[in-house]
């Protein structure tokens, strides 16, 4: 399971510290360990996207409070991520299997038209930022596809 790549292992203990709770007591809230959750203070590791959004939730901070700003070139697993949802998270909310959100992330299948207001609301980004994290995407396919070409 893909894990939150912006996540920031600083801002995580300042918003604990802040918040008076210690690692226990947020492990157990989430249903973690007091080590996981010790060891992404320290960025040894991150969250999942579900792990992700519980830590927001039992901080009672928005989930960009817990993650680096977004740079230019996140991609649409990136977004997805940030946001602290699966694959099945977004695919039940598209009506489509997960396989067709992976292959949508990856560069290899379509992001229909009329899955742009749906994504961004679930990804909280206006729409202009989802086009751009969807053409990262594809040229990171791009970048895969001749490199295996050998070019």
């Amino acid at each position: 399971m893909k894990s939150v790549e912006d996540f920031d292992p600083a801002k995580l203990k300042a918003v604990r510290l802040a918040a008076g709770v210690s690692v226990a007591d947020v492990a157990k809230a989430i249903g973690s360990s007091a080590g996981t959750v010790g060891r992404w203070e320290n960025g040894r590791g991150a969250p999942s996207p579900r792990l992700f959004a519980a830590l927001a939730d039992v901080l009672e901070v928005p989930k960009d409070r817990l993650l680096v700003p977004l740079a230019d070139n996140g991609d649409l697993a990136t977004l997805r991520t940030r946001a602290g949802l699966r694959q099945e998270d977004v695919a039940d909310a598209l009506g489509v299997q997960a396989s067709d959100v992976s292959e949508m992330e990856q560069g290899t299948g379509p992001v229909r038209d009329e899955w742009g207001v749906v994504l961004s609301t679930l990804y909280e980004v206006p729409l202009e930022r989802l086009a751009r994290a969807r053409a990262v995407t594809e040229a990171h396919w791009c970048e895969r596809f001749e490199g295996r070409r050998g070019k």
